[in-house]
């Protein structure tokens, strides 16, 4: 029997039908939305190689390595808080590349596109994600999905989150865009990789942002200052996921009235 991503896509195209939004679970921000409602259970990550030229097999294999290390990570996070998680890897792009003519370089002011999951979906042969997520249903077992669209080339990852307000058939399936090195030119590492993923299952960024504000980033080094959502460190180990980003990535229920004041709306 298909578990819960595909049990919420075909509960949400009823209540689509029927004019109705919600299902039970408390949804903030992002939490326990789309198709990676929470970090939890078997996970499905498809791994997207974009390009405007294509991968070499070196690259491929060199991040691959950075994904890997980014799941064990997640993996030993939630079996801090009792929670199993496991995840299974498909990947695009390698053997018929994913070619684009101009892959915006993410740049953390707020005016990236937000629709790339749509348009990987459609050169991938799928109409959108939600007809994906279909095809995926009949072939793997699993709790949730997410899309990582990795391009080689320099830019600032971001995630495209979604929210039940949002057009389904374009954003249910979840999706980050990232990078194989930063704009300054570091390469990419396994933490940033895990902080774009944390953002699909419902994390928000603990840094002053344009939507964040410099009195929650000072809040939170006070409070939280390993947390993966406030900063990364080349050594991931460094890092943890602390009790804020457990309760919104739904690792644990135990939360504090005073969380609600780190969202952005």
């Amino acid at each position: 029997m298909k578990k819960s991503v595909f049990n919420r896509l075909s509960v949400l195209l009823l209540f689509l039908m029927l004019g109705v939004s919600s299902w039970g679970a408390q949804k903030v921000g992002n939490r326990y939305q789309g198709s990676a409602p929470s970090l939890n259970g078997r996970i499905y990550v498809l791994t997207c190689y974009i390009s405007e030229t294509g991968w070499t097999d070196t690259e491929v294999e060199e991040y691959n390595a950075l994904i890997q290390e980014a799941e064990d990570w997640l993996v030993t996070q939630a079996a801090n808080y009792g929670k199993e998680v496991s995840f299974v890897n498909g990947t695009a792009g390698i053997k018929t590349p994913l070619l684009f003519d101009d892959i915006v370089s993410g740049n953390g002011v707020g005016n990236e596109p937000v629709n790339l999951v749509s348009k990987v979906m459609k050169k991938m042969g799928y109409k959108n994600g939600v007809e994906y997520l279909s095809w995926l249903n009949d072939t793997i077992d699993c709790d949730a999905c997410i899309v990582m669209m990795a391009a080689n080339k320099p830019g600032r990852g971001y995630s495209m989150a979604y929210k039940d307000s949002y057009d389904s058939k374009m954003y249910f399936l979840e999706g980050t865009i990232l990078y194989t090195s930063y704009p300054g030119g570091q390469a990419n590492c396994a933490a940033g990789i895990a902080h774009e993923m944390c953002h699909l299952f419902g994390a928000e960024d603990l840094y002053a942002t344009f939507l964040q504000s410099e009195e929650n980033e000072a809040r939170a080094r006070e409070l939280f200052p390993d947390d993966i959502m406030l900063r990364v460190s080349y050594d991931i180990n460094e890092l943890k996921i602390d009790k804020l980003t457990a309760w919104l990535v739904g690792l644990t229920d135990e939360m504090e009235d005073w969380y609600t004041s780190f969202l952005y709306e």
